[in-house]
């Protein structure tokens, strides 16, 4: 009854998400006739890899890229339109109105169900001269081979880039790494300002000793094809630079959206249930474009991760085509390897369980990646937020030289497991002098956190 109701899926999006979601369609039901729609010219592509580009870690953009657009459609039978950018929609019609690149004229698409999968964009402030030629985004991979052949053109010596997030760190040390000096511009008084004082003061700390000039405090108010003039409490400076590069945070690429009567959440993001399934029956989401439910607060929120674009995905297809699973939510994680340290988070901050009305406490410590007998440990700082009610955890940060990965998913675990602080603190976890202590510092961290609840509940 479905496959004669509805045959023709649409999918917007050639992302990572929205092939997942193509690509389980094509699993549920095989007679299924599926289209992509990307706006630029490639498709399967990790922008995690882009900085690596930059910084000659990886020689070749084509390396970043999965599956070339033939392994859709001669092994997965998935029609891939590159260049076919959405401008409008009608979801009452069932029509998408698609500019197409190659002849700059606009058509008409009909579908019977469609996904979106149309990612985020960088958010671009109102700065005089934000649109001159030496400015650059850094959001996909047209985006990075741009900057890339400026760089090899024109060889830069000084660059400013706007935003110390996850992506304006990474960015200054692929800079870093190429010879070309760095000032970091973040309107916040710190940079990693989704993270806690302590490990931004680590990173911000550790930025500067790698020659990476960090202002916090300091706003962009315009700019020129030589320099850039920022303003804080002191008053304006000009900083002289041969390219700026805007990491200013992303928003969901949701813009073709504001004629239609699909219901948009946090950033944006297109509201959805556990389906995936927008405020209209036919219509899906995923990926970076839509919300997803926070575990830790129960609340719809915009966690644009990788995990959580492709299993997001693989959900949205299978639903559109046909299938009845859902997606239980996330808790944020996510990891990365910046100026030699790994940095990662899971579950949410002290500010936010506070904001959320959780009686939470904030506990911090240092301990070895290993045992110290054996040459090479390095120290890893922790942070954990622990409600003191229920003596769950809510949340976990850290920061070191090595086993932050390992440790972050041990923590991100716990939280979707609605585990206390006394259950992680006894849990079995490896142990060899090389790799880790005999009490591990997940353990050690929760043990603390054992005794300050202890502790306050005889006082």
């Amino acid at each position: 009854m479905y496959r004669n109701l509805y045959n023709n899926l649409v999918v917007i999006g050639g992302n990572a998400a929205g092939l997942a979601a193509a690509s389980q369609a094509r699993r549920i039901n095989p007679e299924l006739n599926i289209t992509v729609l990307e706006s630029g010219k490639y498709i399967s592509y990790g922008t995690c890899g882009l900085p690596y580009y930059i910084s000659g870690y990886i020689k070749r953009v084509e390396d970043l890229l999965t599956y070339p657009k033939d392994f859709f459609e001669e092994k997965r039978k998935i029609k891939i339109l590159t260049g076919h950018r959405v401008v409008g929609i009608g979801p009452a019609r069932k029509e998408l109105l698609v500019n197409v690149a190659e002849t700059s004229e606009n058509k008409i698409i009909s579908y019977d169900r469609l996904i979106i999968s149309s990612g985020g964009s960088t958010i671009v402030p109102p700065i005089p001269g934000i649109d001159s030629s030496n400015v650059f985004q850094f959001r996909n991979v047209e985006d990075a081979r741009k900057l890339k052949d400026h760089i090899d053109k024109n060889s830069p010596k000084k660059a400013v880039i706007i935003g110390g997030g996850q992506i304006g760190i990474l960015m200054a040390e692929a800079f870093n790494k190429i010879g070309i000096k760095i000032s970091l511009v973040e309107m916040k008084k710190r940079i990693f300002s989704g993270f806690e004082y302590e490990i931004s003061t680590i990173l911000s700390r550790k930025a500067e000793m790698e020659n990476i000039t960090v202002l916090t405090g300091a706003a962009a108010s315009s700019i020129n094809n030589s320099s850039i003039t920022i303003e804080n409490g002191e008053g304006k400076k000009d900083i002289d630079c041969d390219l700026i590069l805007l990491a200013t945070g992303i928003s969901a690429n949701t813009g073709f959206l504001s004629d239609s009567s699909i219901e948009l959440g946090k950033n944006n993001a297109i509201k959805v249930d556990s389906k995936l399934q927008t405020s209209h029956m036919n219509i899906y989401a995923c990926g970076d474009c839509a919300t997803v439910k926070n575990i830790v607060t129960g609340k719809q929120d915009h966690l644009p991760t990788a995990n959580n674009g492709v299993k997001t995905g693989r959900i949205a297809g299978e639903n559109a085509a046909g299938g009845n699973m859902t997606f239980a939510g996330s808790v944020g994680t996510i990891v990365d390897r910046v100026l030699d340290l790994e940095v990662a988070r899971t579950g949410i901050g002290s500010d936010e369980a506070i904001s959320m009305g959780y009686e939470a406490i904030k506990l911090i410590d240092s301990y070895a990646s290993h045992a110290e007998s054996v040459p090479g440990a390095k120290k890893i700082a922790i942070i954990i937020i622990v409600d003191t009610k229920t003596r769950r955890l809510l949340g976990a940060q850290m920061i070191g030289g090595e086993g932050v990965g390992k440790r972050i998913d041990v923590f991100a675990t716990a939280i979707t497991s609605e585990m206390t602080v006394d259950d992680i603190y006894m849990l079995d976890l490896s142990y060899s002098p090389a790799i880790s202590t005999v009490w591990d510092p997940v353990n050690k961290i929760c043990g603390k956190a054992v005794l300050a609840l202890d502790s306050k509940k005889i006082q």
